[in-house]
């Protein structure tokens, strides 16, 4: 039988002031190393991007970068890249991600040690004004004490070659503004601890948001105006205004390291699997209030919501089960039994599809009855799946690849490699492309589903890991 803690509302909410009165200070007076060495600092993304394809291949080194504050004083930040107009063409890089006191800046220094041109398949240096020399570019920003912020820099390559053979790089440098939210989509970094901002239009990165320590799971409400992120290293939810592009409210989990999260259609409703609890949270996202937690299997690694039925489905990773939640009554009225190490799920056409990470398949379960009808076997361990176009399931999986499965003939019709470890996903069906998380490799790889094929890769945070995106 399962177990569930449903509180009554006000007797609830004075738990929760004794509780959270008894959690913060730990919080507080408790900081980390990490806490310390980045005490009034605030962390900085920098992108390079080459707009324009160019007639000709130049490429320079890097070697060293600096930030002139208000005072007059240069801050130095260790870099060591080497930039090609080729491949860098139409595309974007991250040159570093660093930390600065936190303040005004009004300038910035690149050292480069070398450039070179590349053309007719010759290759001939570039005259540098001197070696190993220094170019300023002139720009006011503002880093703000436990704030993540990105610069940008698109270099145009063409006007870069002065007199036939001296180098110096042409830049048009921006900060990070509020985009159209509609077209957004934001990726967590769990090494990084905050939350990277892609324009699907152009599948660039155009912004960072801080979040606290080890985000995990993230979902978007369904008007788009929020963003939900799980911090799993801090015990709590960080809820960014999509507008303002900045955390606005935190909610506390009291203890509990929430992992992945799920939401009810109308919004209302917030659950957040708590893996070393056993449990999930249910919090009501008007009050920003933990309402109850209900006990399901061990190590519960992901959730979604059915709202047409009135359930919830968690995947157990430690009990090869399925918790079926009834929304109603807030308690596991059923449990299937799936393969072993189950790590994802997703619903497609009256199907639950989940992906068993330790037998190399995927288990069928249909709804309602909730029996396993059908495993479908893989060659590699599939990690996470997302429901797809064309009546398709993709699934990430430990060989590197995508597969893309034709559910109904239990056919692998395609695999397309990406990065590193890849994770969880997400399906922008309008443009028809599929955005995959690669974990190890720090990216995004941007699968074209008319195609088939990879579009670009987009540079992100440390250990990417849960994705999210607005539907307009």
């Amino acid at each position: 039988m399962s177990k569930i803690i449903v509180a009554k509302p006000l007797k609830f909410r004075l738990m929760m002031v004794v509780l959270a009165a008894a959690f913060i200070p730990a919080c507080i007076f408790e900081p980390t190393s990490m806490d310390l060495r980045l005490a009034n600092k605030g962390q900085v993304f920098f992108y390079l991007s080459c707009p324009q394809k160019p007639t000709f291949d130049i490429s320079f080194s890097i070697s060293g970068m600096s930030f002139m504050n208000k005072g007059g004083e240069w801050i130095d930040v260790a870099v060591d890249k080497r930039i090609h107009s080729a491949g860098l063409a139409q595309n974007q890089i991250k040159l570093r991600e660093f930390y600065l006191p936190a303040g005004k800046y009004e300038r910035i220094r690149w050292t480069i040690s070398e450039a070179k041109l590349k053309k007719d398949g010759k290759i001939f240096g570039l005259a540098l004004p001197q070696p190993g020399v220094n170019h300023f570019f002139d720009m006011e920003f503002s880093v703000f004490s436990g704030e993540s912020f990105a610069l940008f820099a698109d270099w145009n390559p063409e006007e870069s070659v002065f007199d036939k053979y001296l180098f110096r790089p042409k830049m048009t440098l921006r900060k990070q503004g509020i985009e159209i939210k509609n077209i957004l989509l934001y990726v967590t970094n769990s090494g990084s601890d905050c939350v990277t901002v892609i324009d699907r239009q152009q599948d660039m990165v155009v912004a960072t948001i801080a979040v606290d320590r080890s985000p995990m799971g993230i979902v978007a409400s369904p008007d788009g105006d929020k963003i939900y992120v799980a911090n799993s290293g801090s015990n709590n939810i960080s809820v960014i205004d999509t507008g303002l592009s900045r955390v606005i409210n935190k909610i506390a989990n009291f203890g509990y390291s929430p992992a992945e999260l799920a939401l009810s259609e109308d919004g209302l409703t917030l659950y957040a699997t708590n893996p070393n609890s056993d449990n999930i949270s249910v919090i009501d996202t008007l009050s920003n209030i933990v309402s109850g937690w209900i006990y399901v299997g061990n190590n519960p690694a992901d959730i979604v919501v059915d709202q047409n039925r009135r359930k919830v489905y968690v995947v157990n990773k430690a009990s090869n089960s399925v918790s079926i939640v009834n929304v109603n009554t807030s308690a596991v009225e059923d449990t299937a039994t799936v393969g072993f190490n189950p790590t994802g799920m997703a619903i497609h056409q009256d199907k639950l599809y989940v992906t068993n990470t330790g037998s190399n398949s995927i288990s069928v379960i249909d709804i309602p009855s909730y029996s396993v009808t059908k495993t479908i076997s893989l060659s590699q361990k599939p990690m996470w799946l997302v429901s797809g176009l064309s009546d398709r399931i993709y699934v990430s999986g430990a060989d590197n690849e995508v597969s893309f499965i034709y559910p109904s003939m239990d056919m692998t019709t395609r695999n397309i490699s990406v990065g590193d470890l890849p994770s969880q996903m997400a399906v922008d069906s309008l443009r028809r492309k599929l955005y995959v998380v690669n974990t190890m490799s720090e990216d995004i790889s941007v699968i074209d589903l008319a195609t088939k094929r990879l579009k670009t890769v987009i540079q992100v945070g440390r250990r990417p890991h849960g994705i999210a995106l607005i539907e307009p």
